[in-house]
């Protein structure tokens, strides 16, 4: 019996925007990561496109060596989109830090409103951000139909193996 799964990756265009789906992976591990990156680098050097996406839908958990690729190509000089992405995925500290959305279930990779400030006054900005998301309760899952937290509760944490 083989070992090796199968791997259903599926491309799109949508206006200047190519856009990529690793299908029905819920949890992307370093292959898929290897596999998404090689195909994204084909549609940037071979096909041309200066703007990505990447679509969501099915992801619960994204290594965070994703969203360094994105950044990179984000510094020079391309966009990128993240669609339909899941609350968790939302929560995220990447996310939460460089993704704003931009309509439709569209988040833009930016850092428009930090780039120019210091490493301390950056803290600063996403601290105040956190905290007031967390305030509001939008961390605490009211959107996310899975979320089954109990604010008067005291948090267990458990770790299964």
């Amino acid at each position: 019996m083989s070992t090796r799964k199968k791997q259903r990756l599926s491309c799109r265009v949508d206006g200047q925007t190519a856009v990529v789906q690793l299908d029905d992976m819920e949890i992307w591990d370093g292959a898929d990561l290897a596999l998404l990156r090689d195909v994204l680098n084909r549609l940037i050097q071979q096909d041309g496109f200066r703007s990505l996406g990447v679509d969501l839908t099915t992801v619960k958990y994204i290594p965070s060596g994703f969203f360094g690729m994105l950044f990179e190509w984000y510094e020079a000089g391309l966009e990128s989109a993240l669609l339909r992405p899941q609350g968790n995925v939302r929560q995220m500290l990447w996310f939460r830090m460089f993704f704003a959305e931009s309509g439709g279930d569209r988040y833009v990779l930016t850092d428009a409103e930090i780039r120019n400030n210091s490493p301390s006054e950056q803290i600063e900005y996403h601290r105040r951000a956190f905290m007031t998301a967390f305030e509001s309760g939008d961390l605490l899952g009211d959107d996310d139909p899975d979320a089954d937290i109990d604010s008067d509760a005291d948090a267990e944490y458990a770790v299964s193996g």
